[in-house]
């Protein structure tokens, strides 16, 4: 293999995640057969305190019943090496009184161990051949003779060796599985990491934003993350087609107004006009400029709504006193058109909200209910104070959206065909969604043809501003 995929491999995350749940395992591994060794070792040292209990036990038996009783109990003890004890009693001159030394003591010489037995004293033996050690300690009976006990430390050698072996045994396949294992485990983990690097090369290397990262569907913290950058995606890729068809609209839009300021222009400087030309063509000049600065204006309140950054300045606004502004602004359009405006709206409903702002998406909506209601039609706007929101309607019994268009009435520069015949920049209810979602709050809207619509805005309920 080349040096370059070794390196690509060893900088990767999961070679990175196996090596260390490797090394984790096998530093856990050892260190719990270590303390279990210690411990067992430990609890195998006993071998003196079960040579001292048989001592003892058999001293008491001897000053109650003699030296007899010492050995028909010794020769009653099992055959078994490892549950076994060596008993021995010496006379005053250290001669042998009695030896228990069954078969399985024969390799330990008994005899020799202890002709020169010191009493209360520990002495060792090993064994010919297996190097298996034997303990015996002395002391006196009260007929003067010398009682010795013994055991052997073979069974003890034994289980430790055994356990070696099999922590040896188990620890290095456990280790190949560990391994293996946290490869597999490691690189199936950080399979959705690889997932969003290769669907955000193909984003760079094709500028396409209709790419997805597969979802596993498994619900874990890496699904969540993948789910949550598809949204970002999704989120992204209606942004760019929202900018592209808006600027695809706005150089649309802009065409006119700055051929007719061209025109007015041209117009201006063509022979030798009158102060009073002049003038005209200057005051239409303007206005064409404020329609075109109109609808840039808008078009950025717009964006900064849509993408967080509009400022808003949150005061306690008393929706009554708002909505008697508004009216009075458009107090002449309704009598213009025989349109009686009236609102049911109590005097202590507050909202916590940017007064300029929320007036400014009110009045398009109030302007919307005029411009598209017939002679002689109503317009009602109507604010409930509840638990959780605050509600305004505003409703009118105009012309109505044809339910087609009702889904594209908050797209940016969208006229619909009874519309275009009205001026407008089609930014009007793309701003007052703007507005309301800067506010945290929703807006939607019911329509039947013909019968009029129904706006409906809420905005979350908050506590008033305190006047400190």
């Amino acid at each position: 293999m080349s040096s370059k995929f070794l390196d690509h491999v060893r900088k990767s995350l999961g070679f990175r995640v196996a090596v260390w749940y490797f090394v984790v395992f096998v530093v856990s591994s050892f260190a719990i057969s270590i303390v279990s060794y210690v411990f067992l070792s430990s609890s195998l040292r006993d071998n003196r305190k079960a040579i001292q209990v048989k001592l003892h036990e058999l001293l008491l038996l001897g000053q109650k019943a003699g030296v007899n009783a010492i050995a028909q109990a010794a020769d009653a003890q099992p055959a078994s090496r490892r549950t076994a004890f060596f008993v021995r009693i010496l006379n005053r001159n250290n001669q042998v009184v009695f030896l228990n030394t069954p078969r399985l003591w024969a390799k330990f010489e008994v005899g020799s161990v202890v002709d020169r037995p010191v009493e209360g004293a520990w002495q060792y033996l090993t064994a010919n051949g297996d190097g298996d050690v034997l303990e015996v300690t002395s002391e006196k009976l009260p007929s003067g003779d010398l009682l010795q006990v013994g055991r052997t430390r073979e069974d003890r050698e034994e289980i430790l060796e055994d356990y070696r072996n099999t922590i040896t045994a188990v620890t290095i396949p456990m280790m190949l599985i560990a391994l293996v294992g946290g490869a597999l485990f490691a690189f199936r983990s950080v399979r959705p990491i690889r997932s969003l690097i290769q669907t955000t090369q193909s984003i760079i290397e094709t500028g396409r934003m209709d790419v997805r990262v597969p979802e596993a569907g498994s619900g874990d913290e890496l699904d969540e993350l993948t789910k949550l950058f598809n949204r970002m995606l999704e989120r992204i890729e209606g942004l760019i087609t929202g900018m592209r068809e808006a600027l695809d609209n706005v150089a649309h839009d802009l065409r006119t107004p700055v051929t007719r300021l061209r025109g007015l222009a041209e117009i201006g400087l063509q022979g030798e006009p009158s102060p009073q030309q002049c003038r005209e063509a200057l005051v239409n000049c303007l206005e064409e400029s404020e329609r075109m600065l109109t609808l840039l204006n808008s078009l950025m309140d717009i964006s900064e709504a849509e993408t967080g950054t509009m400022r808003l300045r949150l005061v306690t606004v008393k929706m009554a006193e708002l909505l008697g502004e508004i009216i009075d602004l458009y107090q002449y359009v309704g009598e213009e058109k025989n349109i009686s405006v009236s609102t049911e709206c109590s005097p202590d409903i507050t909202v916590i909200a940017d007064r300029s702002r929320l007036s400014q998406g009110l009045a398009n909506l109030l302007d919307n209910a005029l411009k598209y209601n017939s002679p002689g039609g109503r317009v009602i706007i109507e604010v409930r104070q509840e638990r959780q929101h605050t509600t305004i309607v505003v409703k009118d019994n105009g012309t109505g959206i044809p339910a087609e268009e009702i889904p594209k009435i908050w797209d940016r520069l969208h006229r619909g065909d009874k519309s275009r015949s009205e001026p407008g920049l089609g930014l009007g209810l793309s701003l007052v969604r703007a507005i309301v979602h800067a506010h945290k709050g929703h807006i939607d809207v019911q329509s039947q043809l013909g019968a009029g619509s129904t706006f409906t805005v809420r905005l979350p309920a908050m506590l008033p501003a305190s006047d400190s």
